[in-house]
């Protein structure tokens, strides 16, 4: 009874294990325990086996706990991994898109030009003219004509069809190299301009084309030995395609200047706006140098501008070379003053070379003519120095000495033409003509002397060589009506030979200003005064802007015994020109006549601030100061003037 007691508690107990759980299940047993008060085995051995099972449950919790923390860790550091394994992959990605990027951009920014090898019959290839040998040949004369146009006014990449200085022959690879991937996104992207061609024989010889692009293909044929002859006019005929501008340029500075017309005029009517300004701008120059047509160049000078700031520099250029050959010194002033603005700035669309010379040229040009005359010549010799070795190193020299000469400072004039050496003035011709400089530094420093006869001998000299060769340029007989022929005919009047000065001057134009200036001088030395009022009204009514009608018309009213009339005048041109020491003298001088030494004296103390080496000024002042009385600086003044002679 009592066993069938214990076991019904036993699996009550086990019952209640099995639901309550370990835990309560102990507290039961434990508590009938204590209530039976001895010792029970089953419950011992109950307890026993479950106190190990609680044992083991707690080692598998310490085990499982462990491993799960392990495992936990392992997957956080498996989400690191994973993420930076992720983030390497964006960065690689983006930076192959960058590479791509670059390498696009690369290639559309690229100019350059591909010459495909030539086709070439395998008769002439085993004679040694492979494609690969006709198409480096090409290119050397590519080449050729590329550098004979380096010192441009522009830089290359102002030109429409640029292919700057990557000039090759492809050689054919095989596969789909990292150089081939680079030439097929130059290809679809880039300005790579592609030429091919090919060499056939003909029954006299051989016959060569060139292909570029869409441009319609020249062949040129010849004998069999003139390759390189057919490949020059291939190369031409693909420069004048790709590089209009350039091509005129090659063919005018290689005196083909009636080839280069049709090419500068096409492009500057048809071309691209980029071309047409500087287009315009030749046309003009070519049409005053070459055709001397004055009024085509004034046209086409003025259809150049509002192109770019570059081009209309260079048509300003144009038209101030063309009004210089016109004798409109009303409109040379005034495109001068204008001209002064803009070559001193730096413009993207001009070349280096461009912008270093005429920001000097422009500056002395304007200082020659307005006049200022000391600062002139120092223009003139820095500009000699810059571009020393070349043509207008020597050419610069000259305008320096002219006005050194024109500034009444003889001795700096002298000087400088020794250590120069420069040429006779008809030699310099050419120079003239092109840059509208009028330089005669002999004519310029005999007249300075008051040496009229050196001065027309040198003057007839050069009007001989422009006469010999006005039929091959035009330009030069313009060069004689507007500015020899006057200079002429004033040396002929100041020599005595007013018939002579008449008959010349009386061919010259009446719409030039300096012939009207010297039709009044010539009027004045055959005492024709109201002539030379007439001829000076004139001169200033052309251009009225100029101070030298003004300071010549004082002179004549001085000779004609009218001294309050050339002081008049003679203020007027200081007014017009404060550098100009010539009307300051021309006053004093006045002043002198009607009595007033010690005013003259001041005067000619201020022309000697602007022309220190004035001989003929330190000689009145001398005058002037020994009417004052003061001997001793009239001594001084005396002693400055035959230093300076």
């Amino acid at each position: 009874m009592a066993e069938s007691e214990d076991a019904r508690e036993a699996e009550a107990a086990e019952t209640t294990v099995a639901g309550a759980g370990l835990g309560a299940a102990l507290s039961l047993v434990l508590g009938r325990r204590k209530a039976k008060g001895k010792d029970d085995p089953e419950l011992d051995a109950f307890l026993a086996e479950h106190t190990r099972l609680a044992r083991l449950q707690a080692e598998h919790l310490t085990e499982t706990g462990e491993l799960a923390l392990s495992r936990l860790r392992l997957g956080r550091f498996s989400d690191r991994m994973r993420a930076l394994l992720q983030m390497m992959t964006a960065l690689l990605g983006a930076g192959v898109v960058a590479l791509l990027a670059a390498m696009v951009w690369q290639a559309h920014e690229q100019h350059g030009l591909e010459i495909e090898a030539f086709s070439v019959p395998p008769d002439l290839a085993r004679g040694g003219l492979t494609g690969q040998v006709a198409a480096s040949r090409f290119l050397d004369k590519l080449q050729a004509l590329q550098t004979g146009t380096e010192d441009s006014d522009r830089p290359a990449q102002s030109y429409e069809g640029n292919w700057g200085s990557d000039v090759k022959v492809e050689i054919p690879q095989t596969g789909l190299t990292f150089g081939e991937f680079e030439k097929l996104l130059r290809d679809k992207v880039g300005h790579v301009t592609r030429v091919s061609g090919e060499v056939l024989t003909t029954p006299t010889g051989i016959a060569v084309t060139a292909r570029m692009g869409d441009a319609p293909p020249q062949t040129f044929a010849g004998p069999a030995t003139s390759f390189d002859d057919l490949a020059q006019k291939a190369a031409e005929a693909v420069y004048r395609a790709n590089q209009p501008y350039r091509y005129a340029e090659y063919l005018d500075a290689n005196g083909r200047s009636e080839e280069a017309f049709p090419v500068v005029a096409d492009l500057a009517a048809h071309g691209p706006p980029s071309e047409r300004g500087w287009a315009y701008a030749r046309w003009a120059i070519m049409d005053l140098n070459d055709h001397g047509d004055l009024a085509a160049a004034r046209s086409h000078g003025a259809q150049g501008l509002g192109f770019g700031a570059g081009s209309d520099l260079s048509d300003h250029i144009s038209l101030v070379n063309a009004e210089v050959w016109s004798g409109h010194d009303e409109a040379v002033l005034a495109i001068s003053k204008t001209l002064d603005r803009e070559v001193q700035k730096r413009l993207t669309d001009t070349s280096e070379h461009f912008y270093v010379e005429n920001k000097l040229v422009g500056r002395g040009f304007l200082q020659f003519i307005s006049p200022d005359y000391p600062a002139s010549a120092r223009t003139w010799i820095a500009t000699a120095e810059q571009d020393a070795g070349s043509h207008f190193g020597t050419f610069g020299a000259a305008l320096a000495e002219t006005a050194f000469a024109l500034g009444h400072d003889l001795p700096a004039a002298t000087a400088l033409q020794r250590s120069a050496q420069t040429p006779p003035d008809q030699a310099m011709l050419q120079d003239i003509e092109e840059g509208a400089f009028e330089a005669l530094p002999v004519y310029s420093m005999a007249v300075e002397r008051g040496d009229w006869a050196a001065a027309l001998a040198d003057v007839r000299q050069v009007d001989a060589a422009l006469e010999a060769e006005r039929a091959k340029r035009p330009a030069y007989g313009l060069m004689q009506h507007v500015w020899i022929w006057p200079l002429e005919a004033l040396a002929l009047a100041r020599t005595g030979d007013l018939a002579g000065a008449q008959a010349l001057i009386g061919k010259t134009p009446l719409d030039c200003y300096q012939c009207l200036r010297v039709r009044g001088q010539v009027a004045a030395a055959a005492k024709d005064w109201a002539g030379a009022d007439r001829w000076f009204t004139q001169a200033v009514r052309l251009a009225p802007s100029p101070p030298f009608a003004y300071a010549e018309w004082a002179e004549v009213r001085l000779a004609r015994g009218d001294a309050d009339g050339a002081i008049a005048l003679a203020k007027q041109s200081a007014a017009r020109a404060p550098r100009f020491a010539d009307p300051v003298e021309t006053w004093g001088e006045a002043l002198m006549a009607k009595g007033d030494a010690e005013g003259a004296a001041e005067r000619f103390a201020a022309a000697d601030k602007l022309a220190p080496h004035w001989a003929a000024n330190h000689v009145r002042w001398s005058q002037a100061l020994s009417k004052l009385g003061k001997a001793d600086e009239a001594r001084a003044q005396a002693q400055a003037a035959a230093r300076f002679r």
